[in-house]
């Protein structure tokens, strides 16, 4: 070996042990006992790990900044309570329904509520959710960003905008969730994955991770592709509402019945139980402690309605498809929490 070569190797054999000496006197002070063993982790051994290990550490940051989702945890059946007999005429028109005590997990009445139903516009709770969690740098779309609603958008079938018009993200959301917008669900669709075949694969993958394993989406809008309707289990529906409930924009809107969106556009809530009563829908009622969270109507499906109530610090949720009208669905619904409420159903 030359003389060279051997001076080199010195100089790295000094320079690691210039790293070690230093790493010891900085981590003095911040040495940890390991939470397996108990052994004392050197601040200098850390420095090396870091040196050497490379990528393995780059990706292990990645992978706690991307944890697994989380699995929802099943509702708690066996125990279904009795409606009184003008509930049990009501509930014959509901292909499915299912009403469950939030801090207990117990359903406390339900019909088919693990069958898989069509369940139209209750798709944008999915949609809702995955735009929330896509936003983002990796998207480079916030909140605040502009969208410009797209021709292809803006075509889908009982739009609300016009292609051209200009929205924040936060519009579109609150759009999807108020006055259920198709167009606002393509669009966002669109912007965040590129077009909305790839997004609806993105909302089926993202349901295999959550383990509803009823789901199985064909849109962002809940509308029907070629004759094919999203399906899920009222159940799992449900577990969608509890996942939402994280996020203040959606959870929001949810529970509002009018909004002015960012460029002065007027919309409308699309369920009856944040109403009042009026003269030409005296069915509507204003039901105490709701706070969401989304309807929906095709001929397959029905009508539809996924709630939220909060009384005296107790939550139930619930979700019902395939009543014959929106006054049907909503007069059922508005008892069921009564019932559920005053009958002791929900345990303080």
């Amino acid at each position: 070996m030359s003389w060279r070569n051997i001076l080199l190797l010195l100089l790295i054999i000094g320079a690691i042990h210039l790293l070690v000496i230093y790493g010891c006197m900085y981590g003095g002070s911040r040495e940890k006992k390991s939470e397996t063993a108990g052994e004392t982790v050197d601040a200098g051994n850390s420095i090396l790990k870091k040196i050497f290990s490379g990528g393995r550490s780059a990706a292990a940051a990645a992978a706690k900044k991307n944890p697994e989702p989380e699995k929802v945890v099943p509702w708690k059946y066996g125990k279904n309570g009795v409606l009184p007999p003008n509930l049990q005429k009501q509930a014959k028109m509901a292909k499915s329904a299912v009403i469950v005590d939030l801090a207990s997990r117990q359903v406390l009445w339900e019909k088919n509520s693990l069958q898989p139903v069509a369940v139209a516009s209750l798709t944008k709770l999915m949609t809702a959710l995955l735009v929330v969690e896509k936003l983002g740098k990796a998207s480079g779309l916030e909140l605040d960003s502009k969208v410009e609603m797209s021709r292809s958008a803006a075509a889908v079938e009982s739009r609300k905008f016009n292609a051209g018009d200009k929205f924040t993200v936060k519009d579109m959301i609150r759009a999807m969730m108020i006055c259920s917008a198709n167009d606002a669900a393509t669009l966002l669709s669109e912007r965040l994955s590129g077009n909305s075949d790839v997004f609806v694969r993105e909302m089926n993958k993202r349901a295999v991770e959550m383990g509803l394993t009823s789901a199985k989406f064909n849109s962002p809008s809940g509308l029907p592709q070629k004759g094919v309707n999203s399906f899920a289990s009222a159940g799992d529906i449900l577990h969608l509402c509890e996942a939402v409930m994280k996020y203040p924009v959606i959870m929001d809107a949810c529970g509002e019945s009018y909004a002015k969106l960012s460029n002065g556009k007027e919309i409308y809530t699309t369920n009856g139980l944040l109403k009042y009563p009026t003269k030409a829908r005296p069915y509507w009622k204003k039901v105490d402690g709701l706070f969401g969270f989304k309807t929906g109507y095709t001929k397959a499906a029905g009508s539809c309605l996924a709630f939220g109530v909060r009384r005296g610090g107790r939550t139930v949720l619930g979700c019902v498809t395939g009543f014959p009208s929106s006054a049907d669905r909503e007069r059922f619904c508005s008892s069921l929490i009564e019932w559920a409420f005053q009958s002791g159903q929900v345990k303080n």
